[in-house]
This record gives structure tokens, sequence and C-alpha cells, in this order.
């Protein structure tokens, strides 16, 4: 029994070793909504946004046309990965785009390699900024209403290479969400400017790199990613039997669904953003 224990403390550490290693590649400085709303944009709003997706029969599963109205509302165009869907997310996606790189089989481990040949399709497409969001994420309400865009704007002005922001994991409600352990101190670098040194690396694996390389300026910003994947009992099971199925054990699989020392506060539905229904 002790050496479970001791095995499960060891591999917590290496976790929140990893999150913090993370959370400090991206700790520059920090802008509020409210210094963002102060910022006067200068002449009209020419800036070229792509969205960055990749999906997995996310038409099945209920996230492919909530995500892909919410990116649409701010995005010029959008570029998606179809990692092997089985299912009507490559008819649906294409209703919405003709960047579609259409995979033949599902390849999980291959996601920083897929996300490159998706990154080498956006910029083909001459963006300004690249916004990257998993298929079962959205931005807050401010977000999609002009918090995205103006962040292009003022990025562009302050030479900012990327924009950092928090994940709020909704527990098995659209009301609540979970902060023990490490489940509310993960932040990400989701929009990027095309300064000409973006590129993911080439290896195999499970977590390797969410965001490209060559960002050295990156600024966290308090706009919320809404992430639905703890949103039901049913997609946490999912989410648990998918990471086992692909080799991931110990604490980190078994985080996926313990209940153990869980602390939830309540999600307003005044942070949803307009696209999205939760009456």
């Amino acid at each position: 029994m002790n050496k479970l224990v001791d095995k499960k403390k060891r591999l917590g550490s290496i976790y929140r070793r990893w999150v913090r290693n993370k959370i400090r590649t991206y700790k520059t400085r920090k802008i509020t909504l409210n210094q963002l709303k102060k910022f006067k944009k200068t002449g009209p709003d020419d800036m070229r946004l792509i969205g960055f997706l990749q999906i997995h029969n996310e038409s099945k599963k209920g996230n492919l046309m909530r995500v892909l109205n919410h990116l649409s509302k701010f995005c010029d165009d959008i570029v998606i990965y179809d990692d092997g869907s089985t299912d009507d997310s490559y008819e649906i996606s294409s209703k919405f785009t003709k960047n579609i790189i259409r995979s033949t089989a599902n390849d999980f481990k291959g996601e920083q390699l897929h996300k490159q040949e998706l990154l080498e399709l956006a910029l083909s497409l001459n963006p300004d900024w690249i916004v990257w969001l998993d298929a079962d994420e959205i931005f807050d309400r401010d977000g999609e209403m002009y918090a995205i865009r103006d962040l292009c704007a003022y990025g562009e002005r302050e030479r900012i290479d990327g924009f950092s922001f928090l994940e709020f994991n909704l527990w098995k409600s659209l009301s609540e969400y979970r902060i023990d352990e490490e489940w509310h101190t993960l932040w990400h670098a989701r929009l990027w400017r095309n300064n000409g040194k973006l590129t993911f690396g080439q290896r195999r694996g499970l977590h390797i790199q969410a965001s490209p390389d060559g960002m050295k300026k990156i600024c966290r910003i308090d706009v919320k990613v809404i992430h639905y994947g703890y949103s039901s009992e049913k997609k946490i099971d999912k989410k648990y039997q998918l990471y086992k199925e692909h080799g991931q054990t110990g604490w980190l699989l078994e985080r996926l669904r313990s209940e153990k020392g869980i602390k939830i506060k309540p999600f307003s539905k005044d942070y949803f953003p307009p696209s999205v229904d939760v009456s």
C-alpha cells in the first residue's frame, strides 16, 4: 500500500513540475480586460485571423457545431485537421471552410505532427494571427464579442508574439467548474502572431506540445477558455477510456475521474458567449 501511495506522490510531483514549467514559460506579464477596453484601435479592423482546429468524430460527441459557430464569429477563416472521423464531421466542417486536411485513419499520438501540418496550411493563408481551440472548448462572452480580435490589434502594436488563456474545466454540469489540485492552473498560449518563426516539433505521444515554438513575448489575458470535456459523467468516462486505451496510467489517468479532495465553484451563465445556448 505504501508503495502505491509513494508512486502516486511521485507521479503527482512530476505532473506538478510539468505544469509549473509550462506556466513559467508563458509568465511574461498580464493584461486585463479593463486595460484592453481602454486600448484604442486606429484605422479599420483589417487583421486576418485564422482559426486552428483538430477534430475526430466531434459531431457525434456534440462539440462540432458549437465550436465552429463560435470560431466563425471572430475568425476570417478556419483550418481543420480531421483525424479520421467516421461520423459526419467532415461534411459539417465543409460548410464552414474548404481548408480541411482529411486523414483516412485516426492517429491520436500523432497530434504534434498533425499540428505542424495544420500550421503550414494556416500560414499558407497569410494570416496576421492564428487562434487555437480544441473542439470541446470555447472562449467566454468577452472573447467572442470583442477581446480576441482586439488582442490581435493590441499585440501588433506592442509586438507581442502570443496571448495565454486560463482553462476553466466545467465539472459534471454547465454551472460548476473544478479548482482542486491542477484543475485550475493550466495556461496555454492560444493566440499566436504570425512572426515568421512558428513551428511545432515532430515527436509522437500524449500531452507533448500544445502551442508552437517561436514565441518569445507572451502575455496572459483574463479571457476564459471554457472546457466541456468533463461537463458530464459520460464525457468524463469517455475521456478516461480514451487515454487508458492510449497507454496513460497511474495518477495522470486516475485523476481524470477521481473526486478525492474535490473543490468546485459556481460558473455563471453570463460567462457563456452569445453563440452558445445554455438555457
